[in-house]
């Protein structure tokens, strides 16, 4: 694991009372032997806006649970954002530090029983893909919600990215399955855990991701042994029938509590946004998975800024080049419109 400091300007002449003790600080949390717990988080670049509401009402919008960019020119300028209470997406673009909501893409019928539960968004290869968290209902565990059993994707236009569709009160474009309830019912080590509430450990889904032709689906449930998992399947063959979906379990050691909150594409591998499991005191982290299997953990996050009780759900890339640093963007569950706060990290 690596360490990265953010180290501003100190007086550090043999003649500063305090400079021995700063410099044996330093010191010892470059070798990793202070614990990340005792050090500050990254502090974010406090500059970010949202242009105006996005849909359709306050609930929706201090639920905003996940959100994925295509790989457009000029970048983010199509991108998809859902909350985990209502039956729809919706389009935005990033324009400077500007978010910009679009059009609503309609997951379910509005009058339909129950709603997807919505928890993670992803782009890959023409096609954005929404996920329900495959779980019980946190606050009301004993009714059940078949509709969050699902896995969603849509078509977007080759040229511009977009969706070439409306669809604020129907449902168009859609494909849906329900095969991975088969893989979490039965795949080790996490299968006793299938339909149990969260709070009793029960499985979660909170991140998507899709990168080399599979799908990883990143669970904030349940924290087994100080590990968090990702259950991964092949993209394609999960839309079908009866194709093998070679579905295989990864776990990250993140520690006691902690889950994944969400992932993220990028060129080494995959981001992972973690975060307590429940209502545990566990600071946010981002961590790179290597294409290797290697963990590394990037940075503790300072999410002061955010306000009381504002748990960081969503991850974005904003830059991740040979150009500079890696940029992300957090978006929160709690304040309305996400609160959207930037981070730069290094690797």
């Amino acid at each position: 694991m690596s360490t990265h400091l953010f180290v501003g300007s100190f007086d550090l002449s043999p003649r500063a009372p305090i400079a021995a003790a700063i410099m044996g600080l330093a010191g010892l949390m470059f070798m990793g032997l202070v614990p990340a717990d005792a050090r500050d988080g990254v502090h974010p670049e406090p500059k970010w806006s949202v242009s105006e509401d996005f849909a359709k009402s306050k609930k929706a919008r201090i639920n905003l649970s996940g959100a994925a960019c295509a790989p457009t020119s000029p970048p983010l300028a199509s991108c998809v954002i859902v909350n985990d209470d209502k039956k729809y997406a919706q389009t935005f673009a990033i324009e400077g530090t500007t978010l910009r909501p679009g059009r609503v893409v309609r997951l379910m019928p509005d009058g339909a029983e129950g709603d997807p539960d919505a928890e993670a968004a992803a782009y890959d290869d023409g096609y954005f893909y929404v996920t329900g968290s495959h779980g019980r209902p946190r606050h009301q565990p004993e009714a059940g919600n078949p509709p969050s059993y699902t896995l969603f994707r849509y078509p977007v236009d080759r040229q511009t990215l977009q969706p070439d569709f409306v669809s604020d009160e129907d449902v168009k474009g859609l494909e849906t399955t329900t095969r991975l309830r088969g893989v979490l019912k039965t795949l080790p080590p996490t299968a006793d855990k299938y339909d149990k509430p969260l709070e009793d450990g029960g499985i979660n889904i909170e991140g998507l991701a899709v990168r080399n032709g599979r799908i990883y689906f990143g669970l904030r449930g349940p924290s087994l042994d100080k590990r968090a998992f990702i259950i991964s399947v092949d993209r394609d063959a999960i839309f079908t029938d009866r194709e093998p979906l070679h579905a295989k379990s990864h776990d990250l050691e993140l520690g006691a509590d902690t889950g994944i909150r969400d992932l993220a594409k990028v060129r080494a591998g995959l981001l992972v946004l973690s975060g307590p499991v429940n209502d545990q005191p566990v600071k946010p982290a981002i961590y790179l998975w290597v294409d290797d299997g290697a963990l590394q953990k990037l940075a503790d996050l300072d999410i002061a800024q955010a306000g009381k009780g504002a748990k960081a759900e969503t991850l974005l890339v904003l830059q991740d080049d040979e150009r500079g640093p890696l940029r992300v963007l957090v978006m929160f569950d709690g304040p309305e419109n996400g609160h959207p706060l930037e981070y730069v990290l290094k690797r």
